[in-house]
């Protein structure tokens, strides 16, 4: 990886109004190296390429995880076809990285712990997404001065991001130096939402594991998520507008109108929005599935054939409009991750009332926030397939919730991968490289191989090898 290195691509804050926030990033992008930039300026550019990497894994994962497939035909990505994800991958280790690795320096330096604090729950959260992808990654030694750094284990990795985030509580809890205000595009120098997330973070890498030690997992998840996201108003999203566009509109939404056609919706998704797979129709399937020109009737692509999709990824749908956020996590998940470790904990088998009380209200706060009505809401949670009760409770109920609730997050695959792919059927034409197995990881991008074969080549596995977090 000879281009590790810090590469500011200052992106200035430029006064743009925004219903949430009153600045925003100038898109068009400064390519002059600035060895100079002030953590203002350096926050929200962060910020930025952590929201593109994010779209990038998602734009993959979602389809490896059949919530997405690809509109292209028989030849996408949704046929387990190895990708390496290129564009994540610069995201994470040319901008976002070495720009939170300097906002923390400059921190240490200033003595401005609030934003040394952000920068490690941003570091933490950018490790996770490219440990989720590659598994093995460059991380301790992935800086300017070595330009064939050796790669940490995962093992390494979660280790690692589990100190940033303890670090950065303590961090976050400091009184002196300069605190961000608008340059911090996510929560607004809310110090108070960025410790909850680093507290949320925590639960979800530790619930990560759960297949290695389910009771320790289950555990650390349930004490760090008492500490975590309070409420929808919490979530650790990126807010875009009609001048700065979500990616979800501006790569997928808008191209799909003129026919350079990319995902779609799966028939896996839509068929449990839709009332196929459950026999109750989602009241959130109108809020985040889009219908195609004079379509009626939901229908998802099936994966691997390109056909059958009668829905989109649209300019209607909640995540993919002019004004869509780029969600990374929240506190919907943060639900599912209790109600999930509740059950796993309980050594009788069945869930405790209030493991049963978050299973619920992971289904409706992720409602609330895409705009269900409260009587629907009401109604879908009562309806007898949904209410089950505690001591019917599994744990493929409540992943089935949450792959729902997060829709278009790329963390949603590691829990696809967790539970054996929730045995969705395989898709039309599978990659024939991996004989009937499911896809595991993204390879390493050819550029990556090219300047650091002989790491890249000592760490990549087979497709379908399980990486060290599924082993139990």
């Amino acid at each position: 990886m000879k281009n590790i290195r810090y590469i500011f691509k200052i992106l200035p804050l430029l006064g743009l109004s925004l219903m949430s926030c009153d600045k925003f990033l100038d898109v068009n992008t400064d390519e002059t190296l600035k060895g100079d930039a002030t953590m203002q300026e350096l926050l929200p550019t962060a910020q930025f390429y952590t929201a593109e990497a994010s779209f990038q894994q998602a734009y993959v994962a979602c389809q490896y995880a059949q919530q997405l497939g690809s509109a292209l035909g028989a030849n996408g990505i949704d046929t387990y076809a190895e990708t390496d994800n290129t564009l994540g991958w610069s995201n994470l280790y040319l901008y976002a990285l070495p720009q939170l690795n300097t906002i923390i320096k400059k921190g240490q330096m200033d003595g401005a712990p609030a934003y040394v604090g952000i920068a490690k729950v941003l570091t933490a959260y950018n490790l996770g997404v490219a440990t989720a992808n590659w598994e093995n990654v460059p991380y301790s030694e992935a800086d300017q001065k070595d330009f064939s750094p050796a790669y940490d284990t995962q093992e390494q990795i979660y280790a690692t991001m589990n100190k940033l985030l303890d670090e950065a509580v303590t961090e976050l809890s400091g009184s002196t130096g300069a605190k961000p205000g608008q340059d911090d595009l996510i929560y607004q120098g809310d110090l108070g939402k960025w410790t909850r997330l680093a507290y949320s973070l925590r639960a979800r890498y530790l619930w990560h594991g759960s297949l290695r030690n389910p009771q320790q997992a289950a555990q650390g998840a349930l004490a760090a998520l008492e500490k975590g996201m309070k409420g929808n108003e919490d979530d650790f999203q990126l807010q875009y507008n009609s001048k700065n566009l979500s990616p979800w509109y501006s790569k997928v939404a808008i191209p799909n109108t003129t026919g350079n056609l990319s995902v779609t919706f799966s028939n896996t998704i839509v068929d449990l929005f839709n009332g196929t797979a459950q026999g109750i129709v989602d009241p959130r399937l109108s809020k985040v599935i889009g219908l195609k020109n004079n379509q009626t009737v939901y229908s998802g692509v099936i994966p691997g054939s390109g056909s059958g999709s009668t829905v989109d990824l649209n300019s209607k749908a909640w995540h993919s409009n002019i004004n869509s956020p780029l969600v990374m996590m929240t506190y919907s998940e943060l639900k599912g991750i209790e109600a999930e470790a509740r059950l796993a904990g309980n050594a009788g088998g069945s869930t405790s009332a209030a493991g049963y009380a978050a299973y619920q209200e992971m289904i409706s706060a992720n409602m609330k926030k895409v705009g269900v009505e409260q009587a629907d809401i009401d109604k879908f949670l009562k309806d007898v397939k949904i209410d089950v009760g505690a001591s019917r409770l599994t744990a493929k109920q409540i992943v089935t919730e949450k792959f729902k609730s997060m829709l278009l997050i790329g963390d949603i695959w590691t829990d696809i991968r967790k539970y054996d792919y929730l045995d969705f059927p395989m898709p039309t034409n599978p990659n024939p490289d991996l004989q009937g197995k499911r896809i595991q990881r993204m390879k390493y991008p050819d550029s990556e191989i090219t300047r650091n074969s002989k790491t890249v080549l000592a760490n990549q596995k087979d497709p379908e090898v399980l990486m060290w977090l599924m082993n139990k």
